[in-house]
């Protein structure tokens, strides 16, 4: 849907100012469960990518909020994976900065085998069949191997 009143501005504007779409009315038809998980460890402060890391949380936490995707939760993992954000609460930004004190990047090792297991875990565990399900991690690509068989 378009607003009327700003269609003017936006020709007069030689078609750059284009925010004459109408927010949605309905309510979202999106159903997500969304799991942001971001690498602690010690190697992500020493590469410089822990600053980048919180950017690229940041930036995606609001996004998806603004595009209400449905739940989302935020989680730390480098020796153990620790969920900051449930999925339950609405993230907001006294929420998001809470979050960015829980990151030291201090943690000696980088188990991503964990973090999968955890979130799948963690998925599962809300039980919700008719949502779709997503996992992003953010990490330096500083992999521990894992010695299980």
């Amino acid at each position: 849907r378009i607003n009327m009143k700003r269609v003017i501005g936006y020709i007069a504007s030689g078609f750059r100012r284009d925010k004459i779409w109408l927010r949605r009315t309905k309510p979202a038809k999106r159903n997500y469960r969304v799991l942001l998980a971001v690498d602690n460890s010690e190697s992500m402060k020493k590469s410089g990518a822990g600053e980048m890391a919180l950017a690229a949380l940041a930036t995606m936490a609001n996004g998806m909020s603004q595009l209400e995707i449905g739940d989302l939760a935020v989680a730390s993992f480098g020796e153990e994976m620790r969920i900051l954000h449930p999925f339950h609460l609405p993230f907001t930004s006294q929420s998001g900065a809470g979050i960015v004190h829980n990151f030291p990047f201090n943690e000696p090792r980088t188990r991503t085998s964990l973090c999968v297991e955890s979130a799948l875990f963690a998925l599962s565990s809300l039980g919700d069949p008719g949502s779709m399900q997503l996992v992003f991690i953010i990490s330096d690509g500083r992999i521990e191997r894992d010695s299980r068989t």
